[in-house]
């Protein structure tokens, strides 16, 4: 019963862990979306303040390219923000997906230790069963007139 208790705990960490990588790869592209997000935002500001120095220079040019390149950076946003709340979605998931794992393995190792105690305790019975049984033979045959050895 032992073994078959071991190689579910085995069974399980390698669960748990090819799960913990999972949620690693999903929270690195969250990392990688939420950067493309930030550097999307950066060129929407950027693009912004340049249409605003074109309408006060009165350059016509830099302020229509500006507004284009705006436009297509607010669609790129919006796009990196779906994508990004989609990817939250996943991670929430992954996390799920990994704490649960992690606590069916911790519950494995829990049964296995309460079974070492369990074990632990009962050869300590027996060894004072047999401690005493010797104990108990030995008075005997003293009360008998055999007297120790």
């Amino acid at each position: 019963m032992k073994s078959s208790l071991d190689r579910l705990l085995r069974l399980r960490s390698l669960l748990e862990d090819v799960s913990r990588v999972e949620l690693e790869a999903q929270l690195q592209e969250m990392a990688q979306i939420e950067r493309a997000l930030s550097r999307a935002q950066t060129a929407g500001r950027a693009m912004r303040q340049q249409s605003f120095a074109g309408i006060s220079e009165a350059q016509r040019t830099d302020w229509l390219v500006a507004q284009a390149v705006s436009e297509w950076v607010t669609r790129e946003q919006s796009l990196f923000e779906s994508a990004r709340e989609r990817k939250e979605v996943q991670v929430d998931a992954a996390k799920a997906v990994y704490l649960n794992r992690r606590k069916e393995c911790r519950q494995v190792a829990n049964v296995i230790d309460a079974r070492a105690v369990e074990a632990a305790k009962e050869q300590v019975r027996r060894e004072q069963s047999e401690l005493d049984d010797w104990f108990g033979q030995r008075s005997r045959s003293v009360r008998r007139g055999n007297g120790p050895a």
